[in-house]
This record gives C-alpha cells, sequence and structure tokens, in this order.
C-alpha cells in the first residue's frame, strides 16, 4: 500500500471524528510516513498497521470501551497523569521506534517547518490581558528553532515546564540579564505558554497519546538564566533527562517518567524530586530541605552541605551519600527491607536525615 492510498483510506475510516480532530490525526501520520522516507514507506506503513487497525485505535482513545465513536469527541484529558504509568508501555514504543530508525536504513528526517508568533496557539497570548504591566514573552523564530525571552519581572515568581518529552539543559550566565528558552527539534505547534500576572511563565509540550516519537532524542530545551534570579522551578516531564548544572533558586520540583537528573553543584533552600524510572546524580547539593523518591534508579550524591530535613526513598536501586561533617552532626535514620537501624550521634534532631531501600544497596559517609 503506498503513503497516499494508506492516508486516504485512514482519512475515510476517521469520518466520525470531528473534523479539526480527524486533520490533526492525519497530519500525525503524514509527519511519520515523511520522516521514514520514500525508500522506506512500505516498512514503515507495515510497522503501522493497516489503516483500518490505526483508525480502531484513534476511534478507541475517543469514545468509552465498548462504545462506538461518537460525533462529539469527549474534553481530552490532561497528559500529565499518564507519566507515571508510562513505564515498560513507552519503553516498549521506544524501542520500537529505535529499531524502526535504525536497523532498517536510517530515514531522511523531515526539516520541521520554523514557527513564527502567530503559529503558538492563541490560548498563549491570554494573560496578556491581565495585567498591563506583565506582557508575554514573544517568541523569536530561528534556523534552529524557537526562542523565547523572559524578563525578570516575567519569572519573579516560577517558571513551570510540563512537557511530554524532550531533555532538559539549565546554563547559569552572568553575562545576560534575561532568561531565554531555546526550544530545538520540538514540534512547534504542540507547544503553548502564558505568562501570569503573578510572575508566573508556564511552558506546555503536549502530543497526542498516537503521535509517533521519532524525534525523541533531538528535542532539548536549553535554559540560560542570569545568576540567583530564578527562584522556584516545577518540571513535569514524562521522557527525557535534566541537567541542572549550577543552578541556585529557593524551591525545585521535579517529576519525571522516564530520564535522569544530573547536577554539577545545586543550591536550592527546598527541593523535592520524584522520579519513576532514572538516576539522580548531583556532584555537590546544598539544600536544607530535600525529598527524593525514586521507584527504580540510582540516587549518588557527592557531597550534601547545610542538610536539616533530608529524605531519600529508593525502591530499586543505590543510595551513595556523602554528608558534610561528622555522623555526630545528625540523626541519621536507615530503614531497608528487613532491618531498621537509628544512629543518633549526639541526636541532633535538628539535622534529620532518613535513607529507605527497598532492594539497593545503601552507603553514607562523611567529610570528617
Amino acid at each position: 500500500m503506498t503513503r497516499t492510498a494508506f492516508l486516504a483510506a485512514l482519512e475515510r475510516l476517521l469520518a466520525p471524528l470531528p473534523e479539526a480532530e480527524r486533520k490533526d490525526a492525519l497530519s500525525y501520520y503524514e509527519d511519520y510516513l515523511d520522516a521514514a522516507g520514500p525508500e522506506n514507506e512500505a516498512c514503515a506503513i507495515a510497522e503501522l498497521g493497516s489503516p483500518e487497525e490505526v483508525a480502531r485505535k484513534i476511534l478507541d482513545e475517543q469514545s468509552p470501551a465498548g462504545s462506538s465513536a461518537a460525533p462529539t469527541s469527549p474534553a481530552r484529558k490532561p497528559h500529565s497523569r499518564w507519566r507515571m504509568v508510562l513505564g515498560g508501555g513507552l519503553a516498549v514504543l521506544v524501542l520500537v521506534c529505535f529499531f524502526f530508525q535504525h536497523s532498517k536504513a536510517t530515514p531522511v528526517q523531515p526539516v520541521e517547518p520554523v514557527s513564527s508568533a502567530s503559529e503558538i496557539p492563541a490560548s498563549s497570548a491570554e494573560p496578556a490581558a491581565e495585567s498591563a504591566s506583565t506582557q508575554p514573552a514573544v517568541p523569536v523564530s530561528t534556523p534552529d528553532g524557537l526562542t523565547f525571552s523572559l524578563s525578570a519581572e516575567m519569572v519573579s515568581d516560577k517558571l513551570s515546564l510540563t512537557l511530554d518529552y524532550g531533555s532538559i539543559l539549565f546554563v547559569v550566565d552572568p553575562n545576560v540579564s534575561d532568561i531565554t528558552l531555546q526550544f530545538d527539534g520540538f514540534r512547534t505547534r504542540y507547544l503553548t505558554h502564558s505568562n501570569k500576572k503573578d510572575g508566573t511563565a508556564e511552558f506546555s509540550y503536549h502530543v497526542p497519546k498516537y503521535y509517533a516519537l521519532l524525534d525523541i532524542d533531538s528535542a532539548v530545551l536549553t535554559i540560560t538564566a542570569p545568576e540567583n534570579i530564578l527562584h522556584e522551578i516545577d518540571i513535569d516531564l514524562a521522557m527525557g533527562d535534566v541537567d541542572l548544572g549550577t543552578l541556585s533558586l529557593e524551591e525545585l520540583d521535579l517529576e519525571l517518567a522516564m530520564g535522569d537528573v544530573i547536577a554539577n553543584s545545586l543550591t536550592v533552600k527546598d527541593a523535592d524530586f520524584n522520579l519513576a524510572m532514572g538516576d539522580c546524580h548531583i556532584d555537590h547539593l546544598t539544600a536544607p530541605k530535600f525529598d527524593a523518591e525514586l521507584a527504580m534508579g540510582d540516587c549518588t550524591i557527592g557531597m550534601l552541605s547545610g542538610a536539616q530535613d533530608v529524605s531519600i526513598s529508593v525502591i530499586t536501586g543505590d543510595t551513595d551519600l556523602t554528608l558534610e561533617g561528622s555522623a555526630s552532626d545528625y540523626l541519621l535514620v536507615t530503614n531497608e527491607l528487613k532491618d531498621t537501624s537509628i544512629h543518633d550521634g549526639k541526636a541532633n534532631t535538628s539535622r534529620k536525615i532518613s535513607l529507605d531501600s527497598v532492594t539497593g544497596d545503601l552507603s553514607i559517609s562523611y567529610t570528617n
């Protein structure tokens, strides 16, 4: 079956969908086949399945189980909630896409059209009406992607990122005055942003559940900021790594379904990490309050300074922690699968370290 025949049949089978959703679905599969290239067209269609199979999956997602597709689709469920259940299913999807791309001759990737400001959904511009003193960031198109420039006032409260995939890299540059967000390798038509009058900047990147994830590795968000300008960061990422570099801020909240967190030197007053599948590696962490939960992955902190209330829980993986000072400086509580021990030193309850492990090893050391 040719590309034209496949798409024509799929369009006919998706007739029950509203026109906008039908067009979106068709554009996703057009992108998929374009990425495969003419030489791999037949293989790509075989990987997708017949038009009937593809249409059935799409229609099933738009309708309650066991019922036929309704003329009007229900409200879309928030994508962020499927993060913690991606696990094996999403891993299998990645392997399938990787195998298809690399074992059957690498397809030529299409050049993503560079988006202009008008292509960002209108909803992202709505917050401009909320406050005359706070204007929304205007995206600037570049040959490499889309760049947003934010003043300090626009993120005086919080920077919020909710992405279905993509790696995030933070760069601290004392020579710049504004915060820039450079989106490279993202399908910018799925990117929305808003700036609230309270000083919160929000960026969201959501793709449909049946989207062909062919460009995950090339999607990188680089955030460049002056020193000590970011106060609070909230990141919800389904697939991808986060490199915090040498950030210094007051509050940090990370939720990753599949990806690692690394940092050279992280300074934060209050940090909360939740990783479903991935490692946490920080060379030097300065944090009075730090809470990390890892379902599957290792947690390694080369040096933890200023700790007052720290909790690290790892279900499957090892924990390696070096604390500044000596054992007598902390109330250390370790909970392993069949053993709980308390190392109270001088019973300094103002500096409590709690480490939980189910199947991995715990390693604690001190600088003195």
